[in-house]
């Protein structure tokens, strides 16, 4: 068996010249029901080689871009790191990304892997704006000792001071229910939103003439159809529902990054590991293709 690591699509690594980068975090120290979204990004690196490069929604071709792909130089001891440092390491990360030039797409790992990204954007898009799919409203200030946990990514985009439109959520805490209310925030539950499109024109209204960055935890999506994932919550998303939504978003904002988090590879992890793989390539096309006609 070859022990060559796979790269995004199955292309050729563009290296420092590439227009999109890859940026992979296996880190998993934090989730706190199942485990395996350090197992992640290997995960859906290896399904993209199966995904078609065409893009038959946009009539785009992902090949016509160049893509290189990050990994820690040391997996395991990236995944040792405490929540803290292991923030710190990625923001560093993600300023070289952004220095460089690349268009960023980052793959996880938990959710707490999404902060390096965040913040690296918001340094340089101070008036950045955040889209996130999710099944949790993860609000909460501090869990288990940290403000790094993986339940708390909402909570440092909301101390950051950025527009926040959470979608798809299900599962919330009594408190983080209450700072809902007491700030009036802007949160299309699942229950009010699946097989329906309506609500695009809100989630514009609060997006719209901003960067935006979008971040997409998996178990936004119904278990039924993305089982390999930490904390399954049932009633979530289609495929449908979120594709249109980030298309949507895709044609009307500037969105200048995106990462997808909590895949959870296991024995019959196949179809999610796919469906991972297939939406970061639809990202690519409706962020990155389609805007530039």
């Amino acid at each position: 068996m070859s022990s060559e690591k796979s790269t995004f699509l199955g292309l050729e690594d563009a290296g420092s010249e590439a227009q999109v980068a890859v940026v992979c975090a296996p880190y998993d120290l934090t989730s706190t029901f199942g485990k395996g979204a350090d197992r992640g990004p290997e995960a859906m690196l290896a399904a993209s080689g199966a995904v078609e490069t065409w893009d038959e929604e946009t009539s785009r071709d992902l090949e016509t871009l160049s893509y290189t792909t990050w990994r820690p130089e040391d997996a395991a001891a990236f995944g040792a790191l405490a929540p803290e440092e292991m923030a710190t390491a990625l923001l560093a990360t993600h300023r070289t990304m952004l220095d460089r030039g690349h268009w960023v797409l980052g793959v996880g790992g938990e959710h707490s892997i999404t902060y390096g990204q965040f913040a690296a954007l918001h340094e340089r898009h101070p008036d950045l704006a955040v889209l996130q799919i999710d099944a949790h409203l993860d609000l909460r200030d501090e869990y288990d000792g940290s403000k790094h946990n993986h339940a708390c990514i909402a909570a440092r985009f909301v101390e950051a001071g950025v527009p926040l439109v959470q979608v798809g959520m299900r599962s919330c805490s009594r408190a983080e229910a209450a700072l809902v209310d007491e700030r009036d925030m802007t949160v299309h539950w699942a229950r009010n939103v699946i097989g329906r499109t309506a609500y695009h024109r809100d989630v514009l209204a609060d997006l719209v003439d901003r960067p935006v960055f979008v971040t997409v935890d998996l178990d936004g999506f119904d278990p039924a159809i993305v089982p390999a994932t930490g904390t399954p919550e049932p009633g979530g998303l289609s495929w449908n529902d979120v594709t249109l939504l980030l298309h949507t978003v895709g044609r009307h904002c500037r969105v200048v990054g995106a990462d997808i988090c909590e895949l959870a590879p296991h024995e019959y992890s196949r179809p999610s590991e796919f469906l991972a793989a297939r939406l970061a390539a639809k990202m690519i096309a409706y962020f990155v293709l389609e805007p530039s006609r």
